[in-house]
């Protein structure tokens, strides 16, 4: 490795990380206090692209979407750290643990917060192990727990896979969507504030006359602003719980006559119109539908494993137990 011109230097005054660039990635040298310090720059994500329907959208969907632009190179190297490497994959996996709340942040932010956390926990378990702490029994056996809590998961994960084939999907279209109304849909105008209090006096104002459409272009943080709030017909499911619970309580003409805390933030909003949606197509019913067949061939796989599973009641303190007749 050819030395750079340049020494390696503190990252943001912090002397516990040193960073050397080499080539396509970042190592970082731990010292005793790197715990405490915040993570090095990393190499750029790539972009997950404009994100404007965030709010709208379910957290975790949106969380899942920031996690599939990295799994799209999961073995990418974006740190290392001493000599172990830092991938895509890994902090795609900790996107996906992340709280509702975090899908209201960019992915930018999405993504260092996650790596943040990755930096501090592979950082911790580097620690540990010079400890020697992997050989205390008792983290033994947490770490065969969590052995076998994700060998679990993956084993419901395969059944769920498997359920989903395209035969499955269409019958299952067939069965529940075709030939059916689709789903209600209702277009409304948000104003979203920062606080509670702006809200609830923007509320008094409209209700006194002022142009809901023109406070939307002057006030709204949210990505509608531009076209007076604007959101288009959109169906239950495409908005947050607590937006659709008040979107599709209201009346065309109607305005919620309480702000509605969400993420990001606190909306003002008024229903344009109600309309009953045209039958979905097989590619737009799609994701519901997997998600429909996900959950049946998951309660089916544990009912049927259940159900094939020997019980063995407990013994005395030092008797054998007998295994039950089934």
């Amino acid at each position: 490795m050819s030395k750079s011109k340049e020494s390696p230097r503190p990252i943001r005054s912090f002397p516990a990380w040193r960073r050397v660039v080499t080539g396509t990635s970042c190592a970082v040298i731990l010292t005793g206090a790197a715990l405490a310090a915040p993570t090095p720059d990393p190499i750029s994500p790539p972009s997950a692209g404009p994100m404007t329907q965030a709010p709208f959208m379910n957290p975790a969907d949106v969380l899942a979407t920031m996690a599939a632009q990295l799994d799209q190179k999961p073995d990418f190297v974006v740190l290392k750290l001493e000599n172990l490497a830092i991938t895509q994959r890994d902090v795609a996996s900790v996107i996906r643990t992340m709280p509702p709340g975090m899908a209201s942040l960019s992915f930018d932010e999405v993504y260092r917060r996650a790596l943040d956390v990755t930096v501090r926990s592979k950082a911790m378990m580097l620690r540990a192990k010079l400890e020697k702490l992997d050989q205390d029994p008792e983290v033994k056996h947490q770490i065969d727990m969590a052995v076998e809590r994700a060998l679990g998961e993956a084993w419901l994960k395969r059944r769920a896979d498997a359920a989903v084939t395209d035969k499955a999907l269409h019958e299952r279209y067939d069965r529940d969507v075709a030939g059916k109304p689709g789903p209600e849909q209702v277009r409304a105008r948000v104003i979203l504030f920062a606080t509670q209090s702006e809200a609830q006096a923007a509320i008094q104002q409209l209700q006194a006359g002022a142009d809901f459409s023109e406070m939307a272009r002057q006030r709204s943080k949210d990505p509608t602003a531009a076209n007076g709030g604007d959101l288009g017909y959109r169906t239950r499911e495409s908005v947050t719980p607590e937006v659709g619970a008040a979107m599709f309580s209201l009346s065309p003409g109607q305005m919620a006559p309480y702000p509605v805390a969400s993420i990001g933030g606190y909306f003002v909003i008024r229903v344009e119109g109600r309309v009953t949606g045209k039958t979905p197509t097989f590619e737009e019913a799609r994701p519901s539908l997997e998600r429909a067949i996900r959950a049946e061939a998951i309660s089916e796989a544990i009912g049927s494993l259940l159900s094939n599973v020997k019980f063995i009641p407990p013994g005395k303190p030092g008797e054998q137990a007998v295994p039950v007749k089934q």
